[in-house]
């Protein structure tokens, strides 16, 4: 017969999982405490939380493809719950660069992950950088047709002091009332 608490915690943490458009599942045992929560403070800075959990708990709360990357985890696993996934992957696998955490996986949009797979989203560039990357390409054309329309201008002999000086003369020409 469960417990009380194990009901709980499994009810929270499938709440969690279901919600979640992405999870990574980590081994976090070789995590010390300041480390701990510095990596909490960076997932949260990335919209992202850690949940840990107990993993015959998680077995049942994710779907039984994931189920598999945690099958010779013992104990606790730690699961990353993110809205964008790339930016959690980059903090998670820069601990696992240090071998502070292993990762096991993931799920993404239904699909599971492999390692060889979280990596490869580990390297995208972040949402931030693909939009300046946008911004650049969409603004490129029209930066580009604004440097010939200067250069046309310099080359048919017009600046921009020129209509200036013309035009402060007629006003000083005007009658006074």
């Amino acid at each position: 017969m469960p417990s009380l608490i194990n009901e709980l915690m499994l009810s929270e943490l499938t709440g969690h999982t279901a919600k979640a458009e992405t999870c990574i599942l980590i081994d976090h045992s070789r995590l010390k405490s300041e480390d701990t929560l510095k990596f909490r403070s960076d997932l949260r800075k990335a919209g992202a939380r850690l949940k840990v959990s107990k993993v015959r708990l998680l077995r049942r709360s994710i779907p039984a493809s994931a189920a598999k990357l945690i099958e010779k985890s013992k104990g606790s696993v730690g699961v990353v719950v993110a809205s964008d996934m790339v930016a959690a992957a980059k903090i998670v696998a820069e601990l696992a660069k240090e071998k502070k955490l292993e990762v096991r996986g993931g799920l993404m949009d239904g699909a599971t992950l492999d390692l060889a797979a979280f990596k490869k989203i580990a390297e995208l560039p972040s949402k931030h950088q693909l939009q300046g990357m946008l911004v650049n390409v969409l603004a490129a054309p029209i930066v580009g047709f604004a440097r010939v329309i200067v250069e046309i201008n310099k080359k048919q002999g017009g600046g921009d002091a020129a209509p200036a000086a013309d035009a402060a003369p007629a006003a000083e020409a005007a009658p006074a009332v």
